[in-house]
């Protein structure tokens, strides 16, 4: 269901002022290094970690991850993996009392590689329906999609409608792309002139496309669009956002077990209160799922 620009754009405001407004000093650097002290406080729980399959319990769990969507998952300036989702990972390791490593991939390599089981988790996708057939996904972050712009582009909102004529990119493997398609269609439909569509490996690249002038528009998930806004909001503004959705940490359909082990892991640290600290950490507290859901209600086909 398409939200309007207003609600959009309050959903955006949310993420640009959470972290401004709890501390008006804080910046990225301090972000990690607050999310990590949360971390590295957790204590095993002897009782969940009891409820993991014993080829875990030594060697832990590897976990495939594409690390270029701030602030849920990136590589810091250090060349360290950090954001939401890995600082959430690490936590719930830490209640099993075993070790999480990442392994890094392009997005459109985070499903096959777990459908074929190179990767015990990814680290994260849309919960779709179509990508559910052979993987359960514990959804832990509410989502959504949005257009971002440079802050100059003509309009301040438009429709799937008005892209016909523009450049407008998507990662590659993302439902953006079935959305772009479809809107090209009602272009040729309406006899205007189609949308030239770009693909890119990553949101990064997509998003520099804009920054560079190579493109008007690149079509990605809502949280990072909207924390590219924030972080740089003299270049970039939001266009255009549609329907919710839910991301979550899939894993594969044959390691139930272990699945139960690290969904209890998770929602302690709901009920301890670290996940919710997290997701203030790093601008995020609007979009939180507690309930952890596996296969939410709210999962859609990815047309």
């Amino acid at each position: 269901m398409k939200r309007s620009l207003a609600i959009a754009l309050s959903a955006a405001a949310v993420l640009m002022g959470l972290t401004a407004c709890s501390n008006p000093e804080l910046d990225d650097t301090e972000q990690q290094s607050g999310s990590q002290d949360v971390v590295t406080a957790v204590e095993r729980d002897d009782e969940i970690a009891a409820m993991l399959p014993d080829s875990y319990k030594d060697k832990g769990f590897t976990a495939a991850i594409n690390a270029n969507i701030p602030p849920v998952k990136f590589v810091d300036d250090s060349g360290d993996i950090t954001g939401l989702n890995p600082e959430l990972l690490r936590a719930a390791a830490r209640v099993l009392g075993i070790e999480v490593s990442f392994k890094e991939v392009t997005f459109d390599a985070l499903v096959p590689g777990l459908e074929s089981k190179r990767y015990d988790v990814i680290a994260s996708v849309g919960d779709y329906v179509e990508r559910q057939t052979h993987i359960d996904f514990i959804d832990y972050l509410q989502n959504g999609t949005a257009i971002i712009a440079s802050a100059d582009f003509e309009k301040d909102q438009v429709e799937p409608a008005d892209l016909c004529g523009l450049s407008i990119g998507y990662t590659r493997g993302t439902s953006q792309q079935a959305n772009l398609e479809a809107a090209n269609k009602e272009c040729a439909a309406a006899g205007e002139p189609a949308i030239k569509i770009n693909a890119y490996q990553d949101g990064g690249a997509g998003v520099l496309s804009v920054k560079s002038g190579e493109a008007d528009g690149f079509w990605g998930d809502l949280p990072p669009m909207a924390y590219n806004v924030r972080t740089d909001s003299d270049m970039f503004k939001l266009i255009y956002t549609e329907q919710d959705s839910v991301v979550g940490i899939g894993i594969h359909k044959d390691n139930a077990e272990f699945r139960d082990a690290l969904r209890a892991a998770l929602l302690k640290l709901v009920d301890n209160g670290v996940y919710d600290k997290l997701l203030d950490q790093w601008g995020l507290a609007d979009f939180g799922v507690p309930t952890m859901d596996i296969n939410s209600e709210n999962s859609i086909g990815e047309g």
